[in-house]
């Protein structure tokens, strides 16, 4: 067992960050993973340099888990039967008093059935959706993520701290029933950023932040069935127009993806008010551009986006002896804006197709809103572990669009206010400690979901858009209706003292229970989880 340990470590260390073989010292007792990285705020924040207030030599953890989601409350493009295996590796490492590494390599392989709606992996981030038109060809998806992050800090004066990360993901999506899709994600993000200590009460830190995101998609069918598929080309509250699978957004055997770049910084400000308090701060701005489709003289670029998000994170820490609390005040704004092209297919000069473009439409705009206040607490630590871990915390979610096909238009105003509240006992019983999780949640919310309008008198010509009522009402639904959720957990680990190291494995089981259903097929969703592993 020893030696696989030192083997994971080995590729962590050695695989991710390149590492300059001295050897770490080994890390003993009950100390948490989990605590260890919430327990200061620069550790989270965009900038690498904050690794420097690592609290601790070293800390990893390896663990593998499973999951099980069943129940019909889901939404228009999730699952009603699926299930989640994977593999996590994460770790600190203070290499020297002035060197501090963090990486993380994890793998996840999701299944689930009658899956239907959305041909994008996570369609509530992209400017518009490709939808399935009908209801009636929900079949099998099946995604495999690769998640890998390495980041460094170092301390160039002794006052002055630089550091770098480095955030990867890979993805393969599939669905198995026409209209198939098989999509690509690679997404990846680095900071480069640098902290000053002004003097023994304030910090201050600024990073760059850049990052490339870009999911291929391509649509196939198996056989000749004689059937055409359509999708809905929906630009917001699932109204737009359709294509057929032999056009545009939707053409067979032709990959298409949709590219995204972002860049932005972050400037953080962290003042030790008392010895025991202190409080971050950390504001940051991210432009966003990109597109639908290729950009070569053969191939169409069917639509191009602009956006910007604001984003707000502060902590307040109080450290006592042996507790600790924090009180996190999270606030995010972003506007997203979509334009179609138009372009038309001409003869050159030799004989060859050249795309023209002309002035592009304006088709949809999003704007979203999150502000949220969370409470935790962590009473009586001892190395690392503190005997209760409490959570208390109220979100609240605002979303308002609008798809336009001129001289129409669908406006929509969602908004939710989520309230959760968990808790964690921890009993040590010699090498051995038994531990407890309890948490409920309860969510609801409401507006509009569509107000159908014109800009101006519709002309004989002008057809009225394609939409969807069924997923529009199954997605507004599931973001507003109210529901409880009810959670717990149940941990046991062991201490090997001959390895040093900390084994332990968890169940946990989650129910939601929605009211008022009309729409989804079902008002209930089942969640089992199972993780095994050991933090060293």
């Amino acid at each position: 067992m020893s030696k696989g340990i030192r083997i994971l470590r080995s590729l962590l260390l050695g695989g991710v960050f390149c590492s300059a073989g001295v050897a770490a010292q080994n890390q003993t007792g009950w100390s948490d993973y989990s605590y260890v990285k919430q327990s200061e705020a620069w550790l989270s924040s965009y900038n690498a340099g904050g690794l420097r207030r690592l609290p601790i030599d070293k800390i990893s953890v390896a663990e593998l888990y499973a999951h099980k989601q069943n129940g019909e409350f889901v939404n228009y493009y999730q699952s009603d039967n699926s299930y989640n295996l994977g593999a996590r590796v994460e770790s600190f490492y203070r290499l020297t008093s002035r060197v501090v590494f963090y990486g993380l390599v994890n793998y996840d392989y999701f299944k689930g059935k009658h899956m239907g709606g959305s041909a994008f992996i996570d369609p509530c981030s992209n400017p518009f959706d490709i939808v399935e038109y009908t209801d009636d060809c929900r079949g099998e998806k099946e995604k495999e993520t690769y998640h890998l992050i390495g980041a460094v800090s170092g301390d160039l004066l002794d006052d002055l701290t630089v550091g770098g990360k480095i955030d990867y993901t890979a993805a393969n999506y599939a669905k198995f029933k026409d209209l198939r899709h098989q999509n690509k994600l690679l997404d990846m993000f680095v900071t480069a950023g640098l902290t000053y200590r002004i003097n023994t009460s304030v910090e201050a830190g600024a990073n760059y932040y850049y990052r490339r995101s870009t999911e291929g998609v391509e649509f196939d069918t198996y056989g000749t069935t004689g059937r055409e598929y359509i999708s809905l080309i929906d630009y917001g509250g699932f109204y737009g127009i359709t294509e057929g699978d032999g056009n545009g957004y939707t053409k067979l055997n032709d990959e298409k993806p949709m590219f995204n770049e972002y860049n932005g910084g972050s400037l953080q400000l962290s003042f030790r008010i008392t010895p025991q308090l202190s409080f971050f701060n950390e504001f940051t701005y991210q432009s966003r551009n990109g597109y639908y489709g290729k950009r070569s003289p053969s191939s169409i670029v069917y639509s191009e986006h602009e956006g910007a998000t604001l984003e707000y994170a502060g902590t307040l820490s109080l450290n006592e002896q042996n507790n600790r609390h924090q009180l996190l005040v999270r606030l995010s704004r972003e506007e997203l804006e979509n334009n179609q092209t138009n372009y038309r297919l001409e003869t050159g000069s030799v004989g060859n197709s050249v795309i023209v473009y002309y002035d592009p439409v304006k088709v949809g705009d999003k704007q979203f809103f999150n502000a949220g206040v969370e409470y935790k607490g962590y009473l009586g630590i001892v190395d690392f572990n503190p005997r209760w871990a409490l959570n208390g915390k109220a979100e609240y979610s605002n979303r308002r669009l609008t798809a336009s096909v001129y001289p129409y238009y669908r406006k929509q105003t969602v908004h939710y206010t989520n309230y959760e509240a968990h808790a964690t006992r921890n009993f040590p019983r010699g090498k051995n400690m038994y531990a407890i999780s309890l948490g409920a949640s309860f969510l609801s919310g409401g507006d509009r979901p569509k107000d159908d309008g014109v800009y101006a008198t519709p002309t004989e010509s002008q057809t009225f858009p394609r939409n969807s009522d069924l997923y529009l009402y199954r997605e507004y639904e599931y973001l507003t209706n109210g529901r409880f959720t009810g959670e717990a957990t149940f941990k046991y680990s062991r201490i090997f003292d001959d390895v040093n190291m900390k084994g332990y494995a968890s169940i946990g089981y989650k129910l939601t229970k929605a009211s008022d259903v009309v729409y989804l097929p079902g008002d209930k969703h089942h969640q089992f989880r199972l993780t095994i592993g050991c933090t060293f």
